[in-house]
């Protein structure tokens, strides 16, 4: 649109996205680093404090001038958030997007808002590390489990090794080297109404007009679809499946001259006390000049739950002006003439994966797949909820898939 690319999903990559990276090698998709350090900010107290990224020591004593300021935290809110980071960094080994059953442990069914209750405290949660994390989750400290929250928060924070690390035209690059590597086996506008499961084995699947033999099966859609369409499920995995949940979002683009937010910064986000309508904006010409008109701005307004549900049922012009106005509340310099605006409703945005989820997800898939033989669940809620956890999932699916057909048969 006008020369400016949009993702409607995905939007960003990390250097700690092990699948990401292996796929885009195999596709010959080169992977690049961002050229500036991701600099962002929170709004409180009627003014932006900002947090610089990268590791080079300059971003990091201005980070740490944000936090002794005083103006964003207090001396406690100081103490929870070093006391955080320590967490984070003592358990950096184990906060990976690819395998994360090494901080299982911490998932004993607690949200992390109620383990920062409990732990650390709810200031440094309420203005700093919950809305930083519900620009990347799509959730509410309420909504999101432990494990998510501190892969994401240590992956999009505080680790140094883990920088944004896209193809210079963006993730549809990407999307569209995979789709063109599979498309001979590949079956466009050919909706699965249903996975036929009888006495405890996979027969195939129903589509308009026909049906499908198969001995194998991989369902990779979200948690909600494969309950819809695998109505022969037993139990014990419907139940699981059950508990998976998502975040539902309103995402508002406008194509401007410029940006509104300070130079090279990324992103910004607002806490509930702000009574901001949108939890974060962000400018992809920071991250990925080559998706946009060069000298221009892409700014993406991020709306969630029930704030989003309410946008929903406007019109595009009525969201549009809304939103308009709400980032002029905080932005003056924006401008009341957009080159565009376009806006995105997502039912089902991002899983947000709570408390004790991740750990059922995988006891599920080592032992109670198996009493559906031939059926293998993918998507983003069987890994790390992102990109690169939903094509984990899809390679683990496969190899799962392989050894079955390896097995002796009866």
């Amino acid at each position: 649109m006008h020369g400016f690319q949009m993702d409607l999903g995905a939007n960003i990559f990390l250097e700690t996205y092990g699948a990401v990276r292996e796929i885009a090698e195999e596709l010959g998709v080169p992977l690049r680093r961002t050229r500036v350090p991701i600099n962002g900010g929170v709004f409180f107290n009627g003014r932006l404090h900002g947090f610089y990224g990268g590791d080079r020591l300059g971003s990091r004593l201005k980070t740490l001038k944000t936090l002794l300021s005083l103006r964003l935290l207090s001396p406690r809110g100081v103490r929870e958030a070093l006391r955080f980071v320590r967490m984070l960094r003592a358990r950096a080994d184990d906060l990976s997007f690819d395998d994360p059953s090494g901080a299982l442990d911490l998932d004993t069914g607690e949200s992390i808002g109620e383990f920062f209750e409990k732990r650390i405290g709810t200031e440094c949660l309420d203005r700093f590390v919950g809305p930083t994390l519900a620009s990347y989750t799509f959730g509410r400290p309420d909504e999101v489990g432990v494990v998510y929250a501190m892969i994401a928060a240590w992956n999009f924070g505080l680790n140094g090794t883990a920088w944004p690390c896209m193809p210079e035209r963006g993730p549809a690059v990407f999307v569209d080297a995979l789709a063109d590597a599979c498309r001979e086996d590949i079956r466009l506008s050919t909706p699965v109404r249903r996975i036929e499961i009888e006495d405890g084995a996979v027969k195939g699947v129903s589509i308009d007009g026909g049906f499908v033999e198969a001995d194998a099966v991989i369902c990779a859609t979200t948690a909600t679809t494969a309950l819809r369409i695998a109505t022969g499920l037993p139990a014990e995995i419907r139940d699981v499946l059950d508990r998976v949940t998502y975040s539902k979002c309103c995402r508002v683009f406008f194509g401007l001259q410029s940006s509104p937010l300070p130079k090279d910064w990324y992103a910004a986000c607002f806490p509930a006390a702000t009574g901001a309508t949108m939890v974060g904006i962000s400018n992809s010409a920071v991250l990925l000049p080559g998706t946009v008109p060069e000298g221009k701005t892409l700014l993406d307004a991020l709306v969630m739950g029930k704030q989003a549900e309410e946008l929903f049922a406007l019109s595009d012009a009525e969201v549009g002006g809304r939103m308009l106005s709400e980032v002029r509340r905080f932005f003056p310099a924006m401008t009341e003439e957009p080159l565009f605006t376009h806006v995105h409703r997502w039912g089902e945005a991002v899983c947000l994966a709570p408390g004790g989820v991740m750990t059922a997800l995988q006891e599920m898939r080592q032992r109670c797949l198996g009493s559906v033989h031939g059926l293998f669940l993918a998507g983003e809620y069987m890994g790390v909820p992102s990109t690169n956890g939903a094509l984990r999932s899809g390679m683990n699916a496969a190899a799962d898939c392989e050894a079955f057909f390896s097995r002796p048969r009866d």
